[in-house]
């Protein structure tokens, strides 16, 4: 009876992994990096400079890499008072921190704080969206220099998360001065390199 139970448990965990794994598939991070190209071109959603849009091709990016699509384990955060986040202007839009995140890239083990922006967390459909803002190493170098964007929908009801760090993001301001942009908080500056999502040609841009 006791080898049954366990076989039973051993079966539900392999389930709930494959469950998870299932969620990443590569074609969906081609196609997030075809709707970027798509948006950044487009004459109305284009966060690029018209001088810069005009000679749009398309975004530089990292190889997709499996590896750093994430199953993180996360906790629900104590202190979720809604507060005003710091952006690159006076705007102040308000956040709460909703979640902290917890994983590692090779030997490398790291946390990351999730943010739920006040303005969504109640529309239908967006109940679950979080918004991460983080600093790595590659910072300067191979990306943005003020730290990149990467969001996740969670399920309350599972202890892991799908973080995909493929599809990381620069914020608005990096292309234009029209943008107000959430700053990297310092508890979400990692000590490690993140090679992945997209990449920021600093020389190339008209702001």
């Amino acid at each position: 009876m006791t080898v049954k139970i366990v076989m039973f448990l051993m079966i539900v965990l392999f389930i709930g992994s494959i469950d998870l794994e299932a969620q990443w598939k590569r074609k969906e991070a081609r196609n997030w990096q075809k709707e970027m190209n798509v948006s950044f071109r487009s004459e109305t959603e284009s966060p690029l400079e018209e001088i810069d849009r005009i000679k749009f091709k398309r975004l530089p990016f990292f190889k997709i890499n499996k590896k750093l699509a994430l199953r993180v384990k996360w906790e629900r955060c104590n202190d979720s008072s809604w507060f005003e986040m710091i952006t690159t202007t006076q705007r102040r839009p308000i956040y709460r921190k909703y979640a902290t995140l917890y994983s590692s890239i090779g030997d490398d083990s790291f946390k990351l704080t999730a943010f739920q922006p006040q303005s969504l967390f109640q529309k239908e459909g967006w109940e679950n969206y979080l918004f991460i803002p983080f600093g790595d190493e590659s910072n300067g170098n191979q990306t943005y220099g003020g730290g990149r964007y990467v969001e996740i929908r969670i399920d309350p009801g599972k202890e892991l998360v799908l973080l995909d760090f493929n599809k990381s993001y620069n914020p608005y301001c990096a292309y234009s001065k029209r943008y107000s942009c959430p700053k990297i908080p310092v508890q979400n500056i990692l000590d490690i390199e993140i090679n992945a999502g997209v990449k920021y040609p600093a020389n190339k841009y008209h702001h």
